[in-house]
């Protein structure tokens, strides 16, 4: 799966703990992605399509079919249902499902980077 320019942008911002890479942080998004929408890891895999496109993808898919599952991806991923709501409420179907894909992207970047962030400090006194 190529790398997304939008986890790219959000790096930006800020700075990985020592010993992490943009290609570990890549990586582990994915894989808070992968396990948020219980997708399965070897067909992520063999995707050669950016990460926020296969969102953006299933996110029409369960808008089109069933939005029970799409539905506890976004709270699994803990997106946020007023966010949800407001996306869905104030953007036409393609843009609010671009929207709702960049969304969850970001949601697990920052559920990736809080947790190297300080998953690691000690809050023994």
């Amino acid at each position: 799966m190529e790398a997304s320019a939008s986890l790219i942008e959000w790096l930006k911002t800020r700075e990985l703990p020592a010993g992490r890479t943009a290609e570990d942080f890549r990586e582990a998004v994915t894989a808070q992605v992968v396990k948020d929408f219980q997708w399965n890891p070897e067909r992520v895999a063999e995707v050669r399509i950016s990460l926020v496109q296969l969102l953006e993808d299933e996110i029409n898919w369960g808008l089109d079919r069933d939005a029970s599952g799409l539905f506890a991806g976004f709270y699994r991923l803990d997106l946020g249902e007023a966010k949800i709501r407001e996306v869905m409420d104030w953007n036409e179907r393609p843009q609010a499902a671009r929207l709702l894909a960049e969304l969850s992207l970001e949601r697990a970047a920052q559920k990736v980077w809080l947790r190297w962030t300080f998953g690691a400090v000690d809050t023994t006194f």
